[in-house]
């Protein structure tokens, strides 16, 4: 019975940590777009201020379940694909709402949504949309 309850436990503790990440990587989707509604609308600081709560919900998502099964089925270890993002298109668009560059944050969004895809990707999860960024 202990063996049970157990295991039932494991994958019900399993079935929410999926369904957070979920929820926090569709909140992250959406802060993605309202930080580029907020750029295009010449809010640079309320687009930083919400840049870095759509990184937030990455990283917690990561953090959360650093590794992950693909669905070809080997781990992917999502920690080095994060630490990418956060050093590349994520910091060009800290930089680029920072100094207030329309130009250069146009294309940080680009690189930004498909290093989202990229992940994606790798796990197998293709069918999990990022919406365009406009």
């Amino acid at each position: 019975m202990k063996r049970l309850f157990a295991l039932a436990l494991m994958i019900v503790l399993g079935s929410c940590a999926s369904t957070m990440n979920s929820h926090r990587m569709k909140a992250a989707q959406r802060k993605m777009l309202d930080t580029r509604k907020l750029q295009q609308a010449g809010q640079w600081d309320e687009a930083l201020a919400m840049a870095e709560r759509m990184d937030s919900s990455v990283s917690k998502s990561v953090t959360s379940a650093p590794r992950q099964k693909s669905a070809a089925g080997p781990m992917v270890d999502l920690q080095p694909l994060l630490a990418a993002w956060e050093r590349g298109p994520y910091a060009e668009l800290k930089s680029a709402l920072q100094k207030k560059d329309a130009k250069r944050s146009g294309a940080a969004f680009a690189s930004l949504r498909q290093q989202c895809v990229n992940c994606h990707a790798v796990l197998g999860k293709a069918q999990v949309g990022v919406s365009e960024i406009p």
